[in-house]
């Protein structure tokens, strides 16, 4: 991404994040008016809910889209300079999503019948290694290596680990290149 394309998706950004502000609060408003009218005014009571919850599936679609440019924009590194994006991908970085990340790993490597997957045996070293790794509470990981470390782990269609169709090759090199996003951790 350039400059230009960061300045568009944070503008982007902000248009989700208003649409979907709006979309909630205006179906909020309309439920409430329809609670209200009940009591005031009890033929506008149906119209108003109707109204309210259709423009709630709005507001819900509205979140949807939201999440999901968040999610598409945490795949990009130059996205971090937005704060959301960051703080969103940050949180494949937290010891306890690295715990979870390699509690999935050993679970994959540590029973023979799931071991005997092809695709898990011939990584099987390479991803004890990142479950160690991963555990350990001595190093920070790069928010980006995390976020390829879920798609590793999680991601059906990204993932060569998971989707059958992409080179079993492509295993060893997702995992090399989330290992060189450790460091030590600097003491605060």
């Amino acid at each position: 991404m350039h400059v230009r394309a960061v300045e568009e998706a944070e503008s982007r950004l902000s248009e989700l994040r208003r649409d979907e502000l709006s979309t909630v609060g205006l179906s909020m408003c309309a439920l409430l008016c329809s609670l209200l009218s009940t009591q005031l005014l009890p033929a506008a009571a149906v119209p108003l809910f109707v109204g309210g919850a259709s423009i709630g599936f709005l507001g819900i679609r509205a979140m949807w889209r939201h999440w999901d440019f968040v999610d598409r924009m945490a795949d990009e590194p130059d996205a971090y300079a937005i704060a959301e994006v960051r703080a969103y991908a940050a949180r494949d970085a937290t010891m306890a999503r690295r715990v979870f990340y390699a509690e999935t790993i050993r679970g994959w490597t540590r029973p023979r019948p799931l071991a005997a997957d092809p695709r898990i045996a011939t990584a099987a070293i390479q991803l004890d290694e990142l479950a160690s790794e991963l555990e350990d509470e001595t190093r920070d990981l790069d928010v980006g290596c995390a976020v390829a470390c879920r798609h590793l782990l999680t991601d059906p269609t990204t993932s060569p680990l998971l989707n059958m169709t992409l080179p079993a090759e492509g295993i060893r090199s997702s995992i090399a290149r989330i290992r060189a996003g450790f460091t030590p951790r600097i003491p605060c």
